[in-house]
């Protein structure tokens, strides 16, 4: 029985949400904003109106008005509280009013694509984008529009999130925000009942299409645009784009914590208060701030923004040793190479795989698995330093934009890299020039204006010696050494090989630096999966096979065998294993690991049948699909149910997932796994229909093994099946062949009988298989024997 405060508290709540949800609402910004210029005006009169005749008073009377001066004081509070907000609030406009602008530069439909989601729970096709079906996000078979970036909209999914609260992010038009009329809303939070229990609800967060947009390069290849221009758009939008996205998920995820509607006016004061806005630029000198700084960027090292995790670098550069005038240096070093990726349309937001924040990582990661001592070596700052060099440099390849051709590799070359490196001196110039000469160095002097540009270009001509120190072979070496897959390129080899034998004829430590190119090797090639979750690593794994031009269905597959290249080495493990090594790290590895090398598939599995229980009629499994053809036709023809693939050869699986991507409504997914192992994974009494192909010339029937295994998989199917399910055969068997009768024979040992009544027969009408003779089909329905009730 529900209490009466309980209830009262219910009609509240839904009265709060009654008018649509609650909005982010730039027309209350601008409210806020001319709110706080009058507190701005009357702070300052009311300052001088009291504070002005204090100091007189104070020289000609010898006393003071502690009235008036509390007044002033108070008065004076106002007008910084009036202008910090200000600032605060148009900061917040501006970025997502220019963040949407950008984008309709670049693409002039993006905020009106008409796109609609079939909603399996109510049978009904709902405005926008909602991935609604059970099986994951990030599986082939989750169709998104060709206009969205699913990286971004799993960004701010995962913002979004906040214990006990179910979310779906719901990606609009800007019409259904009422974006350009009326209260101008950015993003829209509702909220609906889950069950009869008023305590159980979905928080739906509404956001527009330009901030999950897709910005490849490929889509908009016919623009009439130079490639440097082009770049430029690019580059311009994803950085706009992560600020507008940080406002709203900030705004949203208050949302979502707080679901009352006077809490806007909470949250409204709590974005304008002074004290707050200060703490956040004090706390970073407070004592630990540094290590702090350092562990929130092991904690979220992939979705750190660029400039804080240069920042992070700096603080562990630091630790190891590195002296502020050489932490200078590499400042100009990233701060060129920032507007260099930027320029290529690699830079902040860019959902390629080889951007500006993947070689930060790197030379992060390298920092974090190299000890100070490590298999009878002794690292020192110059040795860090030349390894934070090589990952700042190893991808950088001006030239990958222009030299990208369809069908090719278009992320970056390393042989590229070392011609463009050599070219401008870059390295030569870091280690022979000062601070002073190598801001120089990276400045570009404009022909039309008195202004120079800052960290702009290159000059190799400032560089006066015409030989190459220590340290740039060095660092030539090591990014030889990161060439993928190095094993199999003789001439990476061969140029490493090279370099090593110059530097041991200069005195240098071989083996000391063939170990820091081992380390660096390793940092490039892990980092993806230690500095993610399991989602977020498949999202850029699958962005690195479109840039290596490979087939995003193979991922997980090759992942697997790229793994073998390196995570069984000795070298990985003791780095792992060192106690200076993050503890983060570690286990964020361990569980990237088993997810692609040793995950459980009736994980998954499960999960989806599950999930599909709650939103379709019936859950049908077709055992032993081959190539997906008659799952997806089964699908099509049933749409309120869904089916479910089970194969034993992963490259059919990987083509069937491709063909059910394209339903409407998506209703069928496939998995790839072996029948014996993964059917009794599955959970008892979920399963409506069994659906099997048995040509007659592959029956198993015809030997003794193949009934035992027939018969045990029959047992099995039958304690998988909900009441009034059964196993629906295809067979160009006879009705009263030898081998027929087997198979009752068999089906009957295992507790299955022949129903009488025909039912629904679910494989295709007029279904042509190259196995079966000619003109020949049957279905044979078996179910579970009655038990008799006074069993």
């Amino acid at each position: 029985m529900r209490s009466e405060p309980a209830a009262g508290a219910h009609r509240f709540c839904a009265h709060a949400w009654r008018s649509g949800g609650l909005a982010l609402s730039l027309q209350y910004h601008d409210a806020a904003r001319y709110l706080f210029i009058l507190l701005i005006f009357a702070g300052l009169m009311s300052t001088g109106w009291f504070g002005i005749p204090l100091l007189p008073r104070y020289f000609v009377e010898s006393g003071t008005d502690i009235v008036a001066g509390l007044f002033t004081l108070f008065s004076a509070l106002g007008t910084v509280w009036g202008v910090m907000a200000y600032r605060e609030f148009t900061k917040s406009s501006s970025a997502i009013v220019e963040a949407r602008l950008a984008a309709r530069r670049l693409d002039p439909m993006i905020g009106e694509f008409e796109y609609k989601s079939y909603n399996p729970v109510t049978k009904e096709y709902e405005e926008g984008f909602a991935p609604s079906g059970p099986v994951d996000f990030w599986d082939k078979e989750t169709h998104v529009p060709p206009w969205m970036d699913k990286g971004k909209y799993w960004h701010i999914l995962l913002s979004l999130q906040h214990p006990g609260r179910e979310i779906t992010l719901h990606v609009v038009r800007d019409r259904d925000l009422s974006f350009s009329s009326g209260r101008r809303n950015a993003a829209i939070t509702q909220r609906e009942r889950l069950s009869e229990d008023y305590r159980r609800y979905r928080y739906i967060v509404k956001v527009p299409q330009w901030l999950v947009m897709n910005t490849e390069r490929v889509r908009f290849a016919e623009m009439d645009v130079e490639s440097e221009e082009l770049s430029a758009l690019i580059a311009d939008v994803n950085m706009k784009i992560v600020a507008a996205t940080n406002e709203v998920a900030g705004w949203e995820r208050l949302r979502v914590r707080f679901p009352w509607r006077f809490m806007t006016f909470a949250i409204y004061l709590n974005k304008s208060l002074p004290l707050r806005i200060v703490y956040r630029q004090v706390i970073r000198n407070f004592p630990g701030a540094k290590e702090r700084k350092v562990d929130q960027t092991n904690a979220d090292l992939a979705n750190v923004p660029d400039d804080e995790l240069v920042a992070a670098m700096m603080e562990l550069a630091q630790a190891k040793g590195i002296q502020p005038a050489r932490i200078d240096r590499l400042y100009a070093l990233t701060r060129f190479l920032k507007n260099a990726y930027t320029r290529m349309g690699l830079g902040e937001g860019a959902s390629e795989y080889h951007n500006f924040h993947h070689s930060l990582e790197v030379s992060y990661m390298a920092m974090q698995m190299l000890p100070a001592w490590f298999k009878g070596q002794v690292f020192g700052p110059k040795d860090y330093e030349v390894m934070l060099v090589a990952g700042l440099l190893h991808d950088y390849d001006p030239a990958q934009p222009l030299a990208s051709e369809p069908g090719k590799v278009k992320g970056p070359v390393v042989t590229r890299t070392i011609e463009e490196l050599k070219k401008t001196r870059i390295i030569d110039a870091y280690f022979t020039m000062s601070t002073e000469e190598l801001g120089n160095y990276f400045r570009e002097y404009g022909t039309g204006t008195p202004v120079a540009s800052e960290f702009s270009t290159t000059h190799p001509e400032y560089v006066k010696s015409d030989w190459a120190p220590v340290e740039s072979v060095m660092v030539e070496a090591l990014i030889w050494r990161t060439d993928f897959p190095f094993f199999k390129l003789k001439n990476a080899q061969d140029k490493f090989a090279g370099l090593l034998a110059e530097l041991g004829g200069k005195g240098a430590q071989t083996e000391k630096i063939k170990l820091m190119s081992e380390v660096l090797w390793l940092a490039d090639l892990a980092v993806t999966y230690m500095g993610s979750d399991p989602v977020r690593a498949w999202d850029r794994v699958t962005n690195l096979y479109d840039e290596l031009y490979l087939p995003r269905l193979e991922a997980v597959s090759r992942t697997d065998a790229f793994f073998s290249d390196f995570a069984d080495l000795e070298l990985f493990r003791e780095l792992l294993a060192q106690k200076t090594f993050p503890d983060v790290f570690r286990q964020r590895w361990n569980l990237i690991y088993q997810f692609f090398h040793e995950g459980n598939p009736s994980t998954p599995l499960n999960r989806t049948i599950e999930t599909a229980r709650r939103m379709y009629l019936k859950v049908n499994i077709e055992v032993g699909m081959r190539r997906g053809e008659m799952l997806q036709a089964m699908a099509a023809d049933n749409w309120s149910e869904y089916f479910v693939g089970i194969g034993r050869d992963q490259g059919e699986v990987l083509k069937a997932k491709s063909r059910l991507a394209a339903l409407d409504p998506q209703n069928a997914s496939a998995f790839w796994g072996d029948v014996q192992k993964l059917v009794p994974a599955i959970m008892d009494r979920s399963i409506d229909n069994f659906l099997i192909v048995m040509p007659e010339r592959d029956s198993p029937v015809g030997s003794e093994e193949g009934r035992m295994l027939l018969q045990a998989m029959f047992v099995t199917l039958a304690r998988k099946l909900r009441d009034g399910g059964a196993v629906k055969i295809l067979t160009d068997m006879e009705e009263k062949s030898a081998q027929f009768e087997a198979l009752l024979e068999v089906a009957g040992e295992a507790g299955l009988v022949r129903e009488a009544r025909k039912g629904k027969d679910y494989f295709p009408e007029g279904w042509d298989d190259s196995e079966f003779k000619d003109g020949k089909r049957q279905v044979l329905t078996l179910v579970p024997k009655a038990v008799p009730a006074n069993a």
